[in-house]
């Protein structure tokens, strides 16, 4: 049995005990996928490597949900805002027309009497 050495830097090879075709360097712990072809010239059987990449520590991406405000569109808060703005500006365009009907259907005072002196 012929010892394997790694292409890169000459270190041991060890197989991998969970996956017997794939070899590690004791030394820069490169691995490699390992196979073996015969050779159509010479007729006898040479070690293929193949550089397997390094596994990158990849973790799950949790997706935080912002936290909602209420003023977001069509949110709670904004209609409450525009239902008392409404009220808000009719009572200023309005109020002062409705409170002296008010006061000329329920017998205002004679201080808030409107008199004509034409």
């Amino acid at each position: 049995m012929t010892e394997l050495r790694c292409p890169s830097c000459g270190g041991a090879l060890e197989l991998d005990a969970q996956h017997p075709d794939i070899e590690t360097c004791l030394q820069c712990q490169a691995k490699y996928k390992i196979w073996w072809e015969r050779s159509a010239e010479t007729g006898q059987e040479e070690v293929r490597f193949k550089p397997l990449p390094k596994k990158i520590a990849y973790g799950p991406v949790l997706e935080v949900e912002k936290k909602k405000s209420g003023w977001e569109p069509w949110g709670w808060k904004r209609g409450v805002a525009l239902v008392i703005l409404f009220f808000v500006l009719m009572g200023i365009m309005y109020g002062p027309k409705v409170y002296r009907r008010y006061q000329m259907d329920h017998g205002g005072g004679a201080d808030t009497a409107v008199v004509d002196i034409y």
